[in-house]
């Protein structure tokens, strides 16, 4: 072969090299520099996680004393009223078990109507209300001939019922529709429910008699 082909050949030689590391022969160079070059996405952000929880309160702070508490009278039946938690707050609240009630100088709270016990907690929306009713007399004046009370004191029950613990805190002390009520021995309340008639079933005429 002349020195003329040699160089001819050792030319094609060297293109084909080329053209086989150009392709990726050799192993994917070419793939493996596009994989480094291309851009790494961003990990996408699930809704739930940029949606912020709704606070429940703790037994030390109960949504920061939102919850507005009344005292209604009520038209019928006779012989008892209705109290109203209202959440002032843009949270949702939560009440559980029953209200716990003083009136005047009380030591002892009043008792609940036991067959109105839930098991769920009651969630209170922003401008929702829970509700309890209180059966002040007796209809059949078994309650004895009462007193009148100026003064209620009204206590948030903590979440673990089993304990009977109060809130920690001062309790709610609101204004008794015409300044009293008329109490008697068989004064009684609700557990908190979500709605004010469901409430004064428990204390209405065909209501269990509170022993």
């Amino acid at each position: 072969m002349t020195s003329r082909n040699l160089r001819i050949a050792a030319g094609l030689a060297a293109v084909a090299a080329l053209t086989l590391t150009a392709c990726g022969g050799g192993g994917g160079g070419t793939k493996e520099k596009a994989d480094k070059a291309a851009p790494t996405a961003a990990a996408p952000t699930s809704p739930a996680a940029a949606t912020a929880e709704p606070v429940v309160p703790t037994p030390e702070n109960p949504c920061d004393g939102a919850l507005k508490v009344e005292v209604r009278a009520a038209k019928s039946p006779v012989g008892h009223a209705l109290l109203v938690a209202t959440n002032t707050s843009d949270k949702i609240c939560f009440v559980d078990g029953f209200p716990y009630l003083r009136f005047d100088q009380d030591q002892a709270t009043v008792a609940p109507v036991e067959e109105s016990a839930t098991q769920d907690r009651i969630g209170v929306r922003p401008g929702k209300a829970a509700y309890a009713a209180v059966l002040t007399t007796a209809a059949d004046g078994s309650g004895g001939k009462g007193r009148d009370v100026t003064r209620l004191s009204v206590t948030f029950q903590a979440p673990d019922r089993r304990k009977l613990d109060p809130l920690p805190g001062a309790p709610a002390r609101p204004a008794l529709p015409g300044g009293k009520l008329h109490v008697d021995d068989k004064v009684r309340t609700t557990y908190w429910l979500y709605d004010e008639a469901g409430a004064q079933e428990w204390v209405g005429p065909a209501a269990k008699p509170a022993m």
